[in-house]
């Protein structure tokens, strides 16, 4: 009788400035769809390790484009694996015609949310949002597990899902739907004192921080936003020093009314 062989416990390499994600409701509609989709797939233990992959930051880089997805994730092995999900993109000019027949659904969807009514429109072209089944997206991945999805690509599927729940634009783009970014303007501005008080944070210097929002997700093992906030705090503190005299930094929203 053969003797049962056994194997050394493989734990995944820690790593330093992996992407993490940044909290956002986890409760809204498309994330829970997401995860359900991810759920019907009976992955088992599988899933549960690509969570913990994405919340450990085993995520080192997450691309997301139309109709693919690209990460490198760091696993046991000295060299990150390389993979990928791809999924066929909607038929964005018949995607842009609903959206016009719906300016209040569209204007949702500007404002990074993801009215139910867009997905029932999409369905009633035949255009499905959301996978499906297992097959409806095509997965790789340079890891020795001949399991798909295997950890590896859970674990940028679950930041992925985390993600959208902060900006579902990265969802519409995934999906072929991408939203033109209004370009900065770059020439020179000569700005008023007064223009430049209302750039300032608050006295709380919490404000601007608040307006950014929540990142779907950044490198880093602390809160994006509380970091951002005890920046501006000490920024706010040396400016106010450096001052001669006394300025009033808040917006002109938060000022009392007089």
């Amino acid at each position: 009788m053969s003797k049962k062989k056994n194997y050394a416990p493989r734990f995944a390499r820690s790593v330093r400035g992996g992407l993490r994600p940044q909290g956002g409701n986890r409760d809204v509609w498309w994330r829970k769809r997401f995860i359900s989709w991810l759920e019907e797939m009976h992955l088992g233990a599988r899933l549960g390790r690509g969570r913990n992959y994405a919340q450990q930051g085993q995520v080192r880089e997450m691309i997301v484009m139309p109709g693919e997805i690209t990460a490198t994730v760091q696993g046991a092995d000295a060299e990150p694996y390389q993979l990928s999900a791809k999924m066929p993109v909607l038929d964005a000019e018949k995607v842009w015609l609903i959206l016009h027949d719906m300016p209040i659904c569209a204007a949702q969807v500007a404002a990074r949310s993801l009215p139910v009514s867009l997905n029932e429109a999409l369905l009633q072209h035949d255009l499905h949002l959301f996978p499906e089944t297992r097959q409806d997206m095509q997965f790789h991945c340079t890891c020795k597990d001949w399991t798909r999805p295997c950890k590896h690509l859970l674990a940028a599927l679950c930041l992925f899902t985390d993600a959208i729940a902060t900006d579902p634009l990265l969802l519409l783009r995934f999906r072929g739907i991408v939203f033109p970014e209004e370009a900065p303007n770059l020439s020179p501005q000569t700005l008023s004192t007064e223009q430049i008080l209302r750039l300032h944070p608050t006295p709380d210097a919490a404000s601007v921080p608040r307006r950014l929002g929540t990142l779907p997700y950044w490198r880093g093992t602390e809160d994006f936003r509380k970091t951002l906030e005890s920046a501006y705090h000490r920024a706010h503190l040396k400016a106010i020093t450096a001052t001669d005299t006394p300025v009033d930094l808040r917006f002109a929203e938060d000022a009392p009314l007089e």
